[in-house]
């Protein structure tokens, strides 16, 4: 048996519409994984929003990683702590923060099991703090409080604004940040060189997979680079025509166990 890698999207592909992992998708994964195959999640999510999802999709199985941030940030279960980190230093977060507020952006921090923000009416910070599951601190004058680096910045606005700063943000900071979509209203910046389809290639040779025993699926822009590099890419029905056009197949929705019903007709 070759041993395979599969990597897995969170929001809008392993989980529901419910924010939910579907008690087929847990078992289809249990029996990969008891296959000898190994499953991992690359998801936009931050560390906090990603990690309790992780747990409950490898509660059995002690391991499993969690690349968190678009891959900024890889941390293995097992060890309880990160094997890959890539960070922004933090005089470049306060540079883009200045400079995102100069155009009209809101901005978003993850840190220590809470989302912090400067103003309690920042775009979509409900919506975020509700996906997922973590607490919001209000602080204000939050840049001149900042003594930590980042492994991912988040801003939020108006879709309209976002399509229209984001090359403006590639211009500035493209040699520090690599600034992507991972929902039409977020601009996600991580490190420069950093984005889901690196992450899947360290962990592949990590657990010394050759990349093209790699799968990926995905539903958003975010998960292009991922969908690009692997040695199969899989987008879900409900993914954006842009994925669907560069994945090598099409799984059904995340409503219609996609992931599942894929990985028991071609991996078991």
């Amino acid at each position: 048996m070759t041993k395979k890698l599969i990597a897995v999207d969170l929001d809008g592909t392993l989980l529901t519409s419910t924010n939910t992992i579907s008690k087929k998708s847990k078992e289809i994964i249990e029996k990969v994984l008891n296959a000898g195959h190994k499953v991992v999640i690359i998801t936009g999510r931050d560390f906090y929003g990603s990690i309790t999802v992780a747990r409950e999709l490898f509660n059995r199985h002690y391991g499993g990683l969690v690349a968190s941030s678009n891959g900024a940030l890889v941390f293995d279960l097992a060890k309880n702590q990160p094997i890959i980190n890539h960070t922004i230093p933090r005089e470049v977060v306060k540079e883009m923060i200045a400079y995102g507020k100069s155009l009209g952006l809101d901005y978003l921090i993850y840190h220590d099991n809470k989302i912090l923000a400067e103003k309690d009416d920042a775009y979509d910070l409900d919506f975020l703090s509700k996906k997922n599951k973590l607490e919001v601190e209000i602080i204000e004058y939050l840049t001149d409080k900042l003594d930590f680096d980042l492994n991912k910045l988040l801003f939020s606005a108006e879709p309209s604004l976002i399509e229209k700063v984001k090359s403006d943000f590639e211009e500035k900071f493209k040699d520090k940040v690599n600034p992507i979509h991972s929902m039409p209203q977020f601009l996600d910046c991580m490190p420069a060189g950093i984005h889901k389809g690196r992450s899947l290639l360290e962990i592949a040779d990590f657990y010394g997979i050759d990349h093209k025993d790699t799968l990926a699926f995905g539903d958003e822009i975010n998960d292009e680079t991922m969908i690009e590099l692997a040695g199969t890419g899989i987008a879900m029905a409900n993914a954006s025509d842009y994925i669907k056009n560069l994945a090598d197949d099409i799984c059904p929705t995340n409503d219609d166990d996609g992931i599942a019903l894929y990985l028991e007709k071609n991996i078991l």
